[in-house]
């Protein structure tokens, strides 16, 4: 066995990898299934050497779809026998957490290709530091505020001078638009319960992205009336991206180590363009089932089996140039299909 796939079976985009490898005459994938670590899937590390006790074969795979890792529960403070009950089941979530982020890595050292690594998955909840590692190779993002300060938020506000938006840093809720009632000193005290990630508002089009392996296998417009258009599609539409859109995306997929992304694009009405987001594990089957084609499923198909993923097939419409200078990586910007090393 020389693939496999991490995630539930029952997973939609775990299904759609596994008939496409069907359909195409390949082996099925080791599936490891870490919802059910460690009730009913053992997990074990013996001075770095990983193995699952009762199923062989774990150590042959070289090439993993890391669709999900688990994460512990928040911890909620209740009454005295509730706060305990939490605190322990947060604890044994955390230590469930550790091992199988260990395991991974483990496995990442004895040489298997992981898509992707624990690194990349922690990205999602290190929001700011992905916005900091995008800037730093030229991509153009929003300006960004994340504090816990009331008086913060409006010099922030009174900078911009235009809209703005607010979100989790760690992700768990939609993205809202900042009202004027939200910059009231009775609404800002709440950020003394936890900071919140405040950006300039980019309008325009949402474009929605899949790279695998240093290539652009999709690209869709994503229509609704939404700020956050999660839930609230009212069309997918194949998109087509320009040239510094395309550069943009892979440069980004390779500055986060992702080798496979989705990446979220707001393309302003003027042509230029802001990176909002590049997520370590995107779902994609409702857009394959919506669109009736599997591209990002085909890709992650070859990937797993040692081929090189189909570029998608659209043209590169003329774009406005983005405001700054955008110092791709050297071969991440030049359209290249080539593998990852």
């Amino acid at each position: 066995m020389s693939f496999g796939i991490v995630g539930r079976p029952g997973d939609r985009q775990v299904a759609a990898v596994r008939r496409c490898l069907r359909e195409r005459g390949d082996s099925d994938p080791f599936v490891l299934d870490l919802s059910l670590f460690p009730a009913r899937t053992a997990l074990t590390l013996r001075d770095d050497m990983p193995a699952t006790p009762g199923r062989a074969g774990v150590e042959h795979v070289r090439t993993w779809y890391v669709r999900t890792m688990p994460l512990p529960l928040p911890f909620y403070p209740g009454d005295a026998d509730t706060a305990h009950a939490r605190r322990a089941a947060y604890a044994a979530g955390r230590e469930r957490r550790s091992l199988a982020f260990s395991f991974l890595t483990a496995l990442q050292h004895h040489g298997a290709h992981l898509v992707n690594t624990p690194a990349a998955f922690g990205q999602h909840f290190l929001k700011l530091d992905q916005l900091r590692v995008l800037r730093a190779v030229g991509v153009p993002v929003p300006r960004s505020l994340a504090t816990s300060d009331p008086q913060a938020v409006t010099a922030f506000a009174a900078e911009i001078g235009g809209p703005l938006v607010y979100k989790p840093l760690a992700g768990g809720a939609l993205c809202r638009r900042l009202t004027p009632q939200d910059l009231h000193p009775d609404r800002l005290r709440l950020l003394s319960a936890a900071p919140v990630l405040f950006q300039e508002e980019v309008p325009g089009t949402n474009i929605r992205v899949y790279v695998v392996a240093e290539t652009v296998v999709a690209a869709y417009e994503i229509v609704s009336d939404s700020l956050d258009y999660r839930g609230a599609e009212q069309a997918v539409l194949p998109a087509v991206l320009g040239a510094h859109e395309h550069r943009a995306c892979l440069a980004a997929a390779r500055a986060c180590a992702m080798d496979f992304t989705g990446i979220d694009i707001r393309r302003r009405p003027n042509g230029t363009f802001a990176l909002l987001e590049c997520n370590p594990s995107p779902m994609f089957a409702a857009v394959e089932r919506r669109t009736g084609d599997n591209p990002v499923s085909r890709a992650l198909a070859d990937l797993l089996t040692g081929r090189q993923p189909a570029p998608a097939a659209l043209a590169e419409r003329p774009a406005a140039e983005p405001r700054g200078h955008l110092a791709y990586p050297r071969g991440a910007g030049d359209g290249s299909t080539t593998a990852p090393a």
